[in-house]
């Protein structure tokens, strides 16, 4: 064998033994943030696996006992039971869904007309309303629920009804900065092209702008149903009929009925959990998906 292919094989030796090398070391890196990766999920979703296993167990079943009792020996729905017999549940859904629904809707709408303007027409005053907008996240909610009270008693007269959710919360400016940031990702010559065949900035907005963020739109909708459907703060200041609360509302009154029935209070927030759960297990695809295209834009 010469000595050209004696080098060329020790190259290749020596190569493939980088190669090796720098498998086994990015495997450990991935494996130990597959580790890291995993106790955290593990705190994140134990709290909600005892609540499960709260809710399921009898009366035989200890609640706190030395060590803990995960799984229940004696399996039961009766505390679910306990909870539709009490409270009108359905009607706590219902509502809950027709707030979340109408509130992310909405928002999707508002704020794509008022993102697309800030992000691709140009006028006067167009940054400085932006800012102000952005200058609005850094004031707690809480700040504005006593003249949005006086305005929802006084003026509006939507005390106690399903309007006093859903008008306060057309829109956030948080939406409208990430659809800004969406719209912002759409390429101006396509536009310019558009406007050249004549069509006006409503028709771009609707049949060019909106079909490309999409998955930011979803985004925006899904955001917005999550935290509709866990509000209680306000609703709670709003809302004093038991058919008309929504469901942390109404469960809220579970610290009432039973409470000392732990039990049955893990089966009302169970129920309260698992349909945004499930939404958002269905959804999560174009959460992230849009939440990216932002960022991006």
């Amino acid at each position: 064998m010469s000595h050209a292919a004696m080098g060329n094989l020790a190259e290749s030796i020596e190569a493939n033994q980088r190669a090796r090398a720098r498998r086994r070391r990015s495997v450990a890196s991935n494996g130990g943030w597959y580790v890291v990766l995993s106790i955290i999920a593990f705190i994140t979703v134990f709290p909600f696996l005892w609540m499960l296993s709260t809710s399921l167990k009898g009366p035989a079943d200890l609640l706190t006992s030395v060590p803990p009792q995960f799984i229940p020996h004696d399996p039961t729905l009766a505390n679910y039971e306990k909870v539709l017999n009490s409270l009108p549940i359905p009607a706590f859904f219902f509502n809950s869904v027709v707030v979340s629904v109408a509130v992310g809707g909405l928002n999707v709408l508002v704020a794509a007309l008022a993102a697309y303007p800030l992000a691709k027409m140009r006028f006067p005053g167009r940054d400085a309303i932006f800012y102000l907008l952005l200058a609005t996240l850094i004031v707690p909610a809480q700040l504005t629920y006593i003249p949005s009270f006086v305005l929802a008693v006084n003026v509006f007269h939507y005390y106690n009804s399903l309007p006093a959710l859903i008008l306060p919360n057309l829109v956030s400016a948080f939406n409208i900065f990430l659809l800004r940031q969406a719209f912002r990702g759409v390429p101006n010559d396509l536009l310019d092209a558009a406007r050249v065949d004549g069509a006006g900035e409503f028709r771009i907005w609707r049949s060019i702008c909106i079909p490309l963020v999409r998955p930011s739109l979803a985004a925006v909708a899904i955001f917005t149903f999550v935290t509709s459907w866990n509000d209680f703060l306000w609703p709670s200041l709003m809302l004093h009929t038991r058919d008309g609360m929504t469901l942390p509302v109404g469960l809220a009154a579970l610290q009432g009925f039973f409470s000392n029935d732990a039990r049955a209070v893990a089966a009302g927030v169970t129920m309260t959990i698992i349909p945004i759960l499930i939404f958002f297990v269905i959804f999560q695809r174009y959460f992230v998906r849009g939440l990216a295209g932002a960022v991006k834009g």
